[in-house]
């Protein structure tokens, strides 16, 4: 159920395998079903990134989980989900995470 939807710039094309991975494992580290988490990562061709235009580098990442949980829950989530991001990155690289709810009425399993 929980996904983990990566878009970053194609120049981290390399490294991507390994952090979709280490993402992955994370999330179940932080008490989540390994068998329900699904982890991908999208290379987006066409960005802009703040100061450095065009050419700058970026990862963002989304996690979405079921509605219902509380703010606490989110961030336990979310923290050590970050802190792998952020390890993976060149320092040059922009480094974003957002915790989105999916509607339970809406998501079919």
């Amino acid at each position: 159920m929980p996904h983990i939807i990566v878009e970053y710039s194609p120049q981290l094309d390399d490294q991507i395998p390994a952090l979709l991975n280490d993402l992955h494992e994370t999330l179940s580290a932080s008490g989540i079903d390994k068998v329900r988490i699904k982890t991908r990562g999208i290379a987006l061709n066409h960005s802009v990134v703040g100061l450095e235009g065009a050419g700058g580098l970026m990862m963002h990442a989304t996690l979405l989980i079921l509605e219902g949980r509380s703010y606490d829950l989110k961030k336990q989530y979310a923290d050590p989900l970050y802190d792998v991001l952020k390890k993976a990155a060149p320092n040059n690289c922009a480094v974003t995470l957002e915790v989105r709810d999916m509607d339970k009425e809406t998501y079919y399993l």
